[in-house]
């Protein structure tokens, strides 16, 4: 399956940490660091995802932190909430590199090169 992305990857990689920072200094501001952090990994996270045009992992990772906020924030019992939580975005990521990773997706540099053809001259 072929991605088409919204904007480029450096691009999206520069306005998430742009957001990042920006929720940062609303934590500093506040002195709401925990679990404040979890919605500024959240902020940056979603936004990448967003602008790369993967949804699906955007919504993943939008349950996985936000429903952590939630649980911390309201002090709901999350002792079987909070595990549950981290091992349903775990499976999620090895299940999503080990069966929908594309021949794509390996690092700049690796990638095979055709061996190139000389003809010799008459």
């Amino acid at each position: 399956m072929e991605q088409h992305y919204q904007i480029s990857r450096k691009k999206a990689e520069a306005i998430s940490t742009g957001v990042f920072l920006i929720a940062l200094g609303v934590l500093f501001y506040f002195n709401y660091w925990w679990p404040g952090i979890l919605l500024a990994i959240w902020a940056f996270l979603g936004t990448r995802q967003s602008l790369t045009g993967r949804h699906f992992d955007f919504a993943v990772s939008s349950i996985i932190l936000l429903g952590l906020f939630v649980v911390i924030t309201f002090d709901i019992s999350w002792s079987v909430l909070g595990p549950l939580l981290f091992v349903i975005g775990g499976a999620y990521m090895i299940f999503r590199e080990y069966f929908f990773a594309t021949e794509g997706s390996k690092p700049k540099g690796l990638e095979e090169k055709e061996p190139e053809v000389y003809e010799e001259e008459e």
